[in-house]
């Protein structure tokens, strides 16, 4: 039992860096899709293990994402002139 306890442990502490690897391997069409102020912020809070956490927790609760996407922002600029 006590192996499978170091073990486990073991793999808590990689995940995060596991985490980042995937974060950071999406930065760029992260980057694309918001631009570069909002999709650099967006990447350095995901990189964040528990920011990154809380911040997914708030997205799951109000079913949209903090940042917004540069498109999304475009299209209501229109629709607000228009």
């Amino acid at each position: 039992m006590k192996q499978y306890l170091i073990l486990a442990w073991r793999l808590m502490k990689v995940l995060p860096v596991i985490g980042m690897v995937f974060v950071l391997g999406n930065a760029p069409n992260v980057l694309r899709r918001k631009g570069y102020v909002f999709g650099s912020l967006e990447v350095v809070l995901d990189l964040l293990p528990i920011v990154c956490l809380i911040k997914a927790s708030i997205e799951a609760a109000i079913g949209t994402d903090l940042i917004p996407e540069k498109t999304d922002a475009t299209a209501r600029a229109l629709e607000v002139t228009a």
